[in-house]
């Protein structure tokens, strides 16, 4: 009966801090300012009732000095009285001390909705959406402050909820300048966001207790199996590990070089040295975030800015599963010691080819297209490198160093397909993935060439996987499509720029036809929905909100159907 009650406890606990978190990301918004005073006295209320179930756990604890060891954290629930000090909202620092109190209640308040979470026991998919909407949550709030805008204004709602989702979703959409709008401590915050999003929420949690010492309960574990595809709970350690050295070794190497390259062009040492860290990790992780203005116009006949972003992108979408595949057989092949034919898994084999094949004739699309035209006024260097460029960014990750509104219609078309299908599973990538389109392609020749099976690299893929090939694109196809016209009704602009809006909002490109910044309120909350769903992908979407029914022992009389 005590385990009962305690549990239903837990659970008041839970969702009084998870509508508490909601309300502080809605409380400075425009839409309830009339109803400031009310908010006010909630805020206080949930005050109250997390310093009260502060001391009620210590008091039942039976050691109150190790719960206190263990649960000093908790004790940030006091901090907020601060505030009702006689005169201090009359001095200078208290707009400073406001801000961080805010910072502070939301640390408090998430710690308290995990504990939610924890006792909800969710499928690995709710989980991965409710990560997501949380981190996208906690940016919005961080990026309302005035500290985080360098004007010292507020952002609005939706303005920062849009940046927060385009930064967590590794998407790169922007409805402020971020050179102009955000504060260094804005733009932090974008980078943070982007580092999260990029090694997904799960991984990085997990990465993070690893490096503190801590060790991964069977929970963690068999989330991130699901999440990692790793049939074996032994190896998701081992994984995570390594993703975490990887990104920090190539975001590290592509700073480097950024910096060796930007010295002296871009500012000072310290300036120099921060925008390189900043376009490194944009660019592994697919972002396309900039601290330019221009983004990298600068530098569309700069070699080396060229080769190093492009180099980070393809890695960064390339996925982790590959780059280990690819760097587990290198190490086998320069292993004198190892006698043993180097075998690369078909996966690697699929997203290598697929990843080069579109590069390759994205670029020579781009460069037949445009060399008489947007291109016309650059050299041959210039020329071969924007389209190079342009042609690896379309594959989600919304860098630019052309106007993208100045392309013809048709290499937006080329775009489009480009970002569609974007780059390969368990990367940093959006869009449909290459393996998806690999598996598509094969089906379509097999059945041209009379064959029953669906074959790649003398493998025969199974009727499931080409079934959930088909469903990926098919219902990605119709979201692209349905938000397209929601979008078209709502802000009653030009077919093509909208549609190449849906496409980058889905694929988690990026890229715009100048149209983000110009959006609506409706139109911004529209992309903002189609990023998150691109970023999780529709199927766990799907897994998370449908009920799976387990498969009938019987099926019903077959009958055939004419088709096409």
């Amino acid at each position: 009966m005590l385990n009962f009650i305690k549990r239903k406890y837990d659970y008041f606990i839970g969702f009084t801090a998870l509508v508490a978190f909601a309300l502080l990301l809605i409380e400075n918004s425009a839409y309830v300012r009339p109803y400031a005073f009310l908010i006010g006295e909630i805020n206080l209320t949930v005050t109250l009732i997390f310093v009260s179930d502060i001391l009620l756990r210590f008091f039942a604890a039976r050691d109150k000095k190790t719960h206190l060891s263990r649960n000093w954290l908790d004790l940030i629930v006091f901090i907020p009285f601060i505030q009702l000090i006689r005169g201090l909202e009359n001095t200078a620092a208290f707009v400073i001390i406001r801000q961080i109190v805010i910072i502070l209640i939301l640390l408090s308040r998430i710690r308290k909705s995990t504990r939610l979470l924890n006792l909800l026991s969710l499928k690995p998919a709710q989980m991965m959406i409710a990560t997501f909407a949380f981190a996208i949550g906690v940016g919005a709030v961080l990026l309302m402050l005035p500290v985080a805008t360098r004007t010292g204004v507020r952002t609005s709602l939706t303005d920062a909820l849009f940046t927060a989702t385009s930064a967590t979703c590794v998407t790169g959409l922007t409805v402020k300048d971020t050179a102009v709008h955000f504060s260094l401590f804005g733009q932090i915050v974008i980078l943070a966001l982007i580092q999260v999003g990029g090694l997904g929420i799960m991984t990085f949690s997990v990465s993070m207790a690893l490096i503190m010492g801590k060790n991964m309960d069977m929970k963690q574990q068999v989330v991130m199996s699901d999440i990692l595809d790793e049939s074996s709970l032994a190896r998701v350690k081992h994984m995570v590990t390594y993703i975490l050295k990887m990104t920090l070794f190539c975001e590290a190497a592509g700073a480097a070089l950024l910096f060796a390259s930007w010295i002296g062009r871009t500012g000072g040492v310290v300036k120099t040295a921060y925008y390189s860290v900043f376009h490194a990790v944009s660019a592994f992780c697919n972002a396309g975030f900039s601290t330019f203005s221009n983004n990298l116009v600068r530098f569309h006949d700069d070699v080396s800015t060229n080769l190093v972003i492009c180099a980070l992108i393809v890695v960064g979408g390339l996925g982790f599963t590959v780059i280990k595949d690819l760097h587990d057989n290198l190490n086998i092949r320069f292993d004198f010691s190892i006698r043993r034919k180097v075998k690369l898994k078909m996966h690697t084999k699929v997203a290598v080819l697929m990843s080069a094949a579109l590069i390759i004739l994205g670029a020579a699309a781009f460069y037949l297209l445009e060399k008489d035209a947007l291109f016309a006024g650059y050299d041959l260097k210039g020329r071969v490198l924007s389209s190079l460029f342009q042609s690896v960014t379309a594959r989600t990750a919304g860098f630019n160093t052309c106007s993208i509104a100045g392309l013809s219609g048709t290499s937006l078309l080329v775009m489009m397909i480009l970002m569609f299908i974007g780059g390969s599973p368990g990367s940093t990538a959006g869009g449909v993935k290459t393996t998806t389109v690999s598996v598509l392609l094969s089906t379509i020749i097999s059945e041209f060439q009379g064959k029953d099976n669906t074959e790649i690299f003398r493998r025969t893929i199974s009727p499931a996987l080409i079934k959930k090939a088909m469903i990926i694109f098919s219902v990605s196809s119709i979201l692209v499509v349905a938000f397209a016209a929601g979008l078209l009704m709502v802000e009653h602009k030009q077919f093509l720029p909208v549609v190449f809006e849906s496409v980058s909002a889905f694929g988690t490109v990026g890229l715009s036809a100048d149209l983000t910044q110009a959006l609506s309120g409706r139109g911004k909350l529209l992309i903002t929905v189609l990023m998150f769903i691109g970023r999780l992908g529709p199927l766990t979407v799907g897994y998370a909100f449908l009920r799976r029914h387990r498969q009938p022992r019987y099926e019903y009389a077959r009958e055939n159907l004419a088709i096409g």
